[in-house]
């Protein structure tokens, strides 16, 4: 899985099983940093050795080329989002306490992390199939924590059976308030991120208004199209 790189011993690992520590860590933040605001193919290996303050040789120890930045930032930040997100499912007991512990995760993370979640919300467009197949696994473990919370959820407030459909609908919806906050927010402007993610939850528990829900659907002459 994932590219491979020599040791100073001459032995050859996948990258992606280097340790997180100090230096690849920071390495990846501020490459993130730089990708986040030139874009990847805006960002050279020459400008990113310059930010990160290494020279191209003490880059090339860590990757070999931008794309294996962008791979172990990708790998790194999911691999990072699937452990904390089972282990946030695992600290509650009931259902809406396991939501409302994975939005405060989910938001504080990010929040923490935004050039680098600039870089993840992009895709694996710059990827091989191989690396692109890794990421697309660890993202859909991801969204299988979420959507098993939001099952839960929806079973333990229905009086009937939900579809699948709507759970994935939902899950989907929670997943597109929580990630576009890099677009938006700034902690002095709209609160501190633990606000936020009360305000995501409860958003999309009870709604805007609290009140019960109305069943009417969009009548079809109502949906107008973009374009004659």
């Amino acid at each position: 899985m994932g590219g491979a790189r020599s040791s100073a011993a001459g032995r050859k690992e996948p990258i992606e099983r280097q340790p997180v520590g100090e230096g690849l860590g920071g390495l990846l933040r501020k490459a993130a940093r730089l990708m986040a605001r030139n874009g990847f193919h805006g960002a050279s290996m020459r400008d990113l050795a310059k930010v990160t303050g290494r020279s191209l040789s003490g880059l090339y120890h860590y990757a070999r080329s931008k794309e294996d930045l962008l791979y172990l930032i990708n790998f790194h930040g999911f691999t990072t989002l699937v452990e904390h997100g089972r282990a946030r499912g695992m600290a509650f007991r009931g259902p809406r306490e396991k939501l409302r512990g994975f939005i405060s995760f989910h938001v504080r993370y990010f929040a923490a992390h935004r050039d680098e979640m600039r870089v993840l919300m992009w895709g694996t467009q710059a990827l091989s199939d191989e690396r692109a197949r890794t990421i697309r696994n660890l993202k859909d473990r991801y969204t299988a924590i979420l959507r098993e919370i939001v099952r839960n959820v929806c079973r333990s407030a229905a009086k009937g059976p939900v579809s699948e459909k709507s759970i994935d609908r939902k899950t989907f919806l929670l997943f597109g308030m929580m990630n576009w906050i890099y677009g938006w927010y700034s902690a002095a402007r709209h609160g501190a991120p633990e606000e936020l993610a009360e305000e995501i939850y409860r958003t999309f528990l009870y709604g805007l208004s609290g009140r019960r829900r109305e069943r009417r659907k969009f009548p079809a002459q109502e949906v107008a199209p973009l374009w004659n």
